[in-house]
Parts: structure tokens; C-alpha cells; sequence
């Protein structure tokens, strides 16, 4: 379906900012990626900005009709403290200013640990500095709603994993490691179930809900498949049990001494201690979508990195 609308991708270059813009191609759209340098895919229009410039945020959004909020940050608390609330505010101003509907891909980091699956309804209760500042986005959100008429849609993902998601945890501790033919690893506890969110299948929710306006103004879980154990998905991946590495805290512990990518991973390890469920029921009856089964994402994503290597 071509709706004849503009549709401009925020952090168009970041893995989900790129399978959006594949899937509103694919639908014929009028699409133009905004990152900080040009787009490589071809078809695409291409805007060079910086977000955490009020001038360029309103820039990127000038006839835009949907904006996909897929910005990405490096993994620190301490930037994400800084610049999130910049780049969001620009974002939302920039939306009121030019009547755009604003579609924000969001992490459940806001959620705090749930007990049992978590769904649409579930309560924000941050438990982490990341979760807060997720949080806090969230507030923002609903005030500008509330207060200055913005327009948006909330869309949300498990951890995300496949082609190219450099800064997938799945794909950087286990498939990319498998892969190049040795030990994949896993957080924390192996046997604790945990969803993950194929990026495809996120790019082509996110094409859904900016070209379906039955989708506007709701908060929604993107289609996800049944939660596996992380032995269950080393094992999809060709991994024996014998070639499983599990990851201690105590050994995360140690790393983040030294190391800083450690120390952000570790403020997350609640998400890998207990079940981690992410229920997307409701997107896959609304539309009638299907998650990618795990086997194929698996088997696609390992692919993709065997021909990068």
C-alpha cells in the first residue's frame, strides 16, 4: 500500500533505522533517511543532520508527513543522559512545528524487571539508569501530547537481533562468534527464557504503523517469536553443548574494571537473571503479522555474517 506521504527515518543509518527504510521502499514510499552521513541504500533520498541541533531536527521534518525515531546512541548511561532529552526535545518541536506524526522505537528498559510476561499494560518502573532515562523519554512524550498536541506512536522491541546489528548483545556474544567457528556465549544464566526481536521483522512493523493510521497513537509490542532458552538459541545456531560459554557476573564483575562496555552491560544483567517474556500478541492480531520464526532469523543472520567476515 503507497500512501503518498513523506516518510523520514531518524537515525536512518543504525541497523533499525536501515530495515525501515528498506521496508518503506519496498511499499513504494517517499522515504528520506536522516543521519549524521549519507545514506548508502540505494532508492533512498539522503538528509545530512545532527539531531542535537534544533535547526537540523526541524530541517529533517520540513514536509514530513511520519518521522521514525530509530536514533541510537553509543551504550553509556552517562551520554544518554546528556543527549537523549536534546535530541527528543528538538524531535518533538520539530514535529508539532511541522504537524508530523512522530513514530518512537523504544526498548522495554522502562519496564524494570517484570514479574511474568510483559505486555502493553505493563507498569514503567525503571530499575536502572538507562530504564529512567527511557522513562523519562516516555514522560516527555505524553506532556508534549498532553500540552502541545504532538502526535505519536509508541512501538516497542525485545532485544533486537539479525543482519548487521552490529550492536546486537546475540549477535556480538554468539552468532558472530559461531559464525567465525568458535565458543558463543551467553549472559549471565543460560536456561531462563529470553525474547529477542528480528530487525526485519521491527523495520516492517515500523513501515506498518506509519502507513496504516489505524496503528496511530498506541503503544505497540513489534512481533516477536516465542521466547527460547539461550541454550536453546546457541543450540539453533550449530552451537553443541559441549561449545557453550555462559558468562558469569563475577567475570562481567571483573571486566568492568577495565572496561566500559562491561560496566554498562552489567547494570543490565537483571534482564538476563530471570525470564525475560515479551508478549506481542496484540500487533500480530491487529494485522495480521507473523513473526520471523527464530530457526530462519538464526540461520539468515549467521549468513550475513559469514559473508562480512
Amino acid at each position: 500500500m503507497t500512501t503518498n506521504s513523506h516518510h523520514v527515518v531518524l537515525g536512518g543509518n543504525g541497523i533499525i533505522g536501515r530495515e525501515t527504510v528498506r521496508a518503506l521502499l519496498r511499499r513504494a514510499e517517499n522515504t528520506t533517511s536522516v543521519g549524521r552521513r549519507p545514506s548508502t541504500i540505494d532508492g533512498v533520498s539522503s538528509l545530512a543532520a545532527n539531531l542535537l541541533t534544533a535547526a537540523d531536527a526541524s530541517r529533517a521534518l520540513t514536509g514530513a508527513d511520519v518521522a521514525y525515531f530509530t536514533v541510537g546512541l553509543p551504550y553509556s548511561a552517562s551520554i544518554w543522559a546528556q543527549q537523549w532529552p536534546i535530541i527528543l526535545r528538538n524531535t518533538i518541536d520539530a514535529a508539532i512545528a511541522h504537524n508530523t506524526h512522530l513514530i518512537y522505537f523504544d526498548n522495554v528498559y522502562a519496564y524494570g524487571l517484570v514479574d511474568g510476561p510483559m505486555t502493553e499494560q505493563s507498569p514503567i518502573s525503571a530499575i536502572s539508569k538507562k530504564g529512567r532515562i527511557r522513562a523519562a523519554a516516555l514522560t516527555a512524550l505524553d506532556a508534549a501530547e498532553a500540552e502541545r498536541g504532538l502526535s505519536f506512536t509508541v512501538a516497542r522491541s525485545a532485544d533486537f537481533y539479525g543482519p548487521g546489528a552490529a550492536t546486537s548483545v546475540f549477535n556480538t556474544f554468539a552468532l558472530v562468534r559461531i559464525a567465525a567457528g568458535k565458543t558463543g556465549t551467553w549472559l549471565f544464566n543460560a536456561d531462563q527464557p529470553h525474547s529477542v526481536t528480528y530487525t526485519p521483522d521491527i523495520g516492517e512493523s515500523l513501515a506498518i504503523l506509519g502507513t496504516h493510521p489505524a496503528g496511530s497513537g498506541n503503544i505497540w509490542h513489534l512481533p516477536t517469536a516465542p521466547a527460547l532458552t539461550g541454550r536453546e538459541y546457541l543450540q539453533l545456531a550449530g552451537a553443541p553443548d559441549s561449545r557453550i560459554n555462559v558468562m558469569s557476573r563475577t567475570t562481567m564483575r571483573i571486566g568492568a574494571l577495565f572496561n566500559t562496555a562491561a560496566r554498562e552491560t552489567l547494570e543490565m544483567s537483571y534482564q538476563y537473571a530471570a525470564p525475560y517474556i515479551f508478549d506481542s500478541r496484540a500487533f500480530e492480531t491487529a494485522f495480521g503479522i507473523s513473526p520471523t520464526p527464530i530457526a530462519d532469523g538464526i540461520t539468515t543472520t549467521l549468513a550475513a555474517e559469514r559473508v562480512s567476515s
